[in-house]
């Protein structure tokens, strides 16, 4: 069999053996890798990221929800700190976002959430500054109040002191009756108001804003009473009446301003909310289908990694079950009430499927622990929900009784003035009906103050409100009984009784609504948060039981792949036996005769040209063993043939390097004695050209004077030329090393011996600093920047201040330095013309020198092993560079 078939067949073998194992590694290994890394460590982690995003962004509104039923400060720290776990979560899911789609939807919902907190700050501020704008017209509303019983003090003692009962009814009761009214209708504007700041249920607002502007009417009326004498304190008393209705009124402006900006913001908060969540939702789907198509590794993680979702989706739904039933307290709306239901029986069901699972898991106590604490918060927000009617319907109660009081009390104010007219007895009008009068004057205003200081209650939360209300009861009762006590007929006993039934029923339903508000805000406020705590405990602690089952999941997928590998470990064991007796094979039939083929060649190759190969393989082995015979015979002859024409030609080489080193050095010689030898003829040229212009110029007409001059400058031009010369030929014979040069110094020198021309023509030089030390002809070194630098001046634009900088940077194995300037420029194509020897790319007159600057500096940085080159635009500038060798 012919060598190639032998190789043939064992790399088929091999080949075959290869592709077996390598098709059974990727079918064992691609269910197990594959997306395995990216669900663990990337989808996974951003789902449960952006699930508790849904979660605290739930939680932060569901405390400003809290904040604005209660107007408690406490919730909104609550909400600062839900709103930095929301964008600590959406810091944390920035760290997962990678495609595209992701990246525009991550953008907008760091856009909405940015949103919602800065509407959310402005729901807070303007809610805090209405709180304050209803304390200030609770407390001017007091003034006014005041005022107005001291009125009705002074009133009711000058009717007690008038005698003329005439006089009574035609002036006193008719200008008292005005104060009375004011009083009525203040009360119920500022009613209307505060019930309108609390629950947006007072009614529009311009019909209290109308009944405040209509208060001072009766005031004015009552001060300008025709014919009717007012005391100077009463008058006071009257003016700083309308003083306070004017501010009452601007207030109660105020907080109707910030009401309606209140309602717009909320709006608007509503539709950012909507919308992040949707986003959210996208991008929960997004990864969601991600885990799907990149898991495929079997039910031991589909069935975990599908829980922990859930689980998310409960603590979410959960979050705005709670943010719903605030939002239903807040509005009243019965559509948020009916979400809210709706939300409940979606998370029992969610309970329920989760419970198929938890129980193949065997965690039931856990999930029994959830549905305990999740049954609590319903049966919290069920009864602060029961609460929240009962106080919506005592609002009602409060109504109705207080229509009934008013009836009953104008009826007996009606009879009253009605007996106070027709009496004929005097004494009677002034020892009981006045005083009757007055009593159900202060007890209609009373019901009026009492409603109120229940809604000032409600609106702040302060104790004060209460026990001015208890007082304020025991006044009515006062009151009440003081008018039983003056009347006489059984119609006065009997509507006298009523009304003291329907205080009790009054104080009952204000009482119940107190106490409904305090059960809302201690439940939202306290017993919600505690029972909401631990929800998210539980519900955290088995989203972290489901994490960790993944996490042992991961553990036996592990194993799993350990045993594929033994698998595999032990079938390359058996493909390395196979290989091994393979190996044999070819090395018994083929490597042999080619060690022998290696060793003879090695033998040849170190000079041996008389070896010659004996192998009798009968195939392609032999054919070359017997090429290789051949071929040493060949060079053997070959050999030594060169071997007579490389001495010959090494000798003539010999002879030629001397006679050229010869040459060369006369070369030189003779361009040193000629550039020298020239100097002296130049010279004379030069001053008798100059004792010419001296004695004879006055002799010479303007044509001979040129000539002289001419000859004068092309004496100068040519002296420069032998002198250039003369350089360009020390360069190459004189060397002068030193080592350790400092080029800062160096340059310190070179920018004083051109200080003139610097100076001359205005120029901005700027020297890099930190200079390296180099080993190098310290004179000839100076050379080169001094002829770049004057090159730099020498080439700068007319019409622009030249600035020239020098520089360094430090290569691998040289120092790279350069002098760059904003010049003229060079033209690409010159870039290589410009370093000949007397090339110029200008006129003569144009720019002095000779053009042999470029040259030397070019030698002698060649002569130092380093290398010359210019990079330059025109009319931009032009920078060259240089190297030394560091060593």
């Amino acid at each position: 069999m012919r060598i190639s078939k032998k190789i043939g067949l064992s790399f088929f073998i091999t080949f075959l053996l290869v592709i077996f194992l390598g098709a059974l590694s990727i079918y064992s290994l691609r269910h197990v890798y594959k997306g395995l890394d990216q669900v663990f460590s990337k989808e996974l982690p951003a789902s449960r990221i952006t699930y508790q995003i849904a979660i605290s962004m739930e939680a932060s509104l569901s405390e400003l929800n809290n904040f604005l039923i209660t107007t408690n400060e406490n919730f909104k720290i609550s909400y600062e700190r839900s709103y930095k776990e929301m964008q600590d979560n959406i810091s944390r899911l920035k760290n997962f976002i990678i495609m595209e789609d992701e990246k525009a939807l991550f953008e907008k919902i760091k856009e909405l959430a940015g949103g919602i907190n800065n509407i959310s700050g402005l729901v807070f501020k303007d809610t805090l500054k209405a709180k304050g704008l209803i304390k200030n017209v609770a407390r001017l509303e007091i003034k006014y109040r005041n005022n107005l019983y001291n009125l009705f003090d002074f009133e009711e003692n000058k009717m007690l002191s008038e005698k003329d009962l005439l006089l009574v009814s035609a002036q006193h009761v008719p200008a008292s009756q005005l104060i009375i009214d004011a009083k009525s209708k203040i009360a119920g504007a500022l009613d209307s108001l505060m019930l309108y700041a609390l629950t947006s249920k007072g009614g529009e607002p311009v019909s209290f804003m109308e009944e405040l502007s209509a208060l001072d009417k009766y005031i004015s009326d009552y001060k300008n009473y025709y014919g009717y004498s007012l005391s100077d304190i009463e008058r006071s008393i009257a003016s700083e009446l309308l003083g306070l209705s004017g501010d009452i009124r601007s207030q109660a402006g105020a907080i109707v301003k910030l009401k309606s900006d209140t309602k717009v913001q909320l709006e608007e908060l509503l539709a950012k909310e909507k919308e992040l969540m949707d986003i959210l939702d996208k991008t929960i789907s997004l990864r969601k289908a991600r885990i799907s198509s990149q898991l495929g590794i079997g039910n031991a993680l589909t069935e975990d990694i599908p829980a922990v979702h859930n689980i998310s989706k409960i603590e979410r739904d959960v979050a705005q079950s709670w943010r719903l039933s605030g939002k239903y307290m807040l509005t009243g709306d019965d559509a948020y009430k009916n979400s809210y239901y709706a939300m409940r029986q979606a998370i029992e069901r969610e309970l329920k499927d989760y419970e198929a699972h938890a129980r193949l898991r065997s965690r039931d106590k856990f999930l029994e622990e959830i549905v305990e604490a999740d049954k609590g918060i319903a049966d919290n927000i069920n009864s602060g929900i029961d609460v929240f009617k009962g106080r919506e319907k005592g609002y009602e109660d409060i109504a109705a009784i207080k229509s009934d009081l008013q009836k009953n009390i104008a009826e007996l104010s009606e009879r009253n003035n009605a007996l106070i007219k027709q009496a004929k007895d005097s004494e009677k009008v002034f020892s009981k009906l006045i005083s009757a009068k007055w009593a159900l004057a202060r007890l209609d205003s009373e019901v009026y103050d009492a409603e109120r200081l229940a809604v000032n209650y409600l609106c702040d939360q302060e104790k004060i409100y209460k026990d001015l209300y208890s007082e304020l009861y025991f006044n009515m009762k006062k009151n009440i009984n003081a008018y039983r006590n003056l009347g006489e007929f059984d119609r006065d006993a009997e509507l006298a009784g009523k009304i003291e039934s329907s205080l009790d029923k009054f104080n009952t339903a204000i009482l119940n609504i107190m106490d409904s508000h305090d059960r809302i805000i201690r439940e939202r406020g306290w017993s919600l948060v505690k029972l909401e705590d631990e929800l998210k405990a539980d519900l955290q602690k088995e989203a972290d039981n489901e994490l960790k089952q993944i996490e042992k999941n991961k553990i036996d997928i592990r194993n799993r792949i350990t045993a594929i590998n033994g698998v595999i470990f032990f079938i390359i064991l058996v493909v390395a036996f196979i290989a091994g007796f393979v190996v044999f094979y070819t090395t018994k039939a083929i490597t042999k005769p080619i060690q022998e083929l290696y060793a003879g060649a090695e033998l040849i190759g170190r000079g041996n040209l008389d070896h010659r190969f004996s192998i009798k393989t009968g195939d392609e082995i032999e054919e070359l063993a017997d090429g290789f015979n051949k071929m040493a015979g060949e060079l053997k002859g070959l050999y030594t043939n060169l071997e007579n024409k490389v001495k010959e030609r090494t000798a003539q080489l010999a002879e030629a390097n001397e006679a050229l080193a010869g040459k060369n050095k006369e070369l030189d010689d003779f361009t040193y004695i000629v550039s020298h030898d020239l100097k002296e003829p130049l010279r004379g040229v030069k001053a008798f050209a100059k004792l010419l212009v001296e004695d004879y110029s006055g002799k010479l007409d303007d044509e001979g004077k040129q000539y002289l001059k001419t000859i004068s400058d092309s004496s100068t031009r040519m002296a420069r030329l032998i002198e250039d010369l003369l350089n360009l030929s020390r360069i190459g014979r004189i060397k002068n090393i030193e080592p350790g040069v400092d080029l800062n110094e160096l340059l310190l020198d070179v920018k004083k011996n051109l200080a003139y021309a610097l100076e001359e023509r205005k120029v901005e030089l700027a020297i890099k600093p930190d200079f390296p030390k180099v080993s190098c002809d310290k004179i000839r070194i100076s050379e080169v920047f001094s002829n770049l630098i004057s090159n730099s001046v020498k080439y700068t634009k007319k019409d622009a201040r030249p600035v020239i900088e020098i520089g360094w940077s430090d290569k691998k194995d040289s120092y790279e330095f350069y002098i760059k300037d904003n010049g003229i420029g060079i033209e690409k194509q010159y870039y290589d013309r410009i370093f000949q020897i007397f090339q110029r790319l200008h006129a003569k007159g144009e720019y002095e020198g000779t053009g042999a600057g470029l040259t030397i500096v070019k030698k002698i940085v060649e002569n130092h092993g380093g290398k010359i080159w210019v990079e330059s635009e025109v009319d931009v500038g032009s920078t060259f560079y240089f190297t030394l060798p560091k060593a």
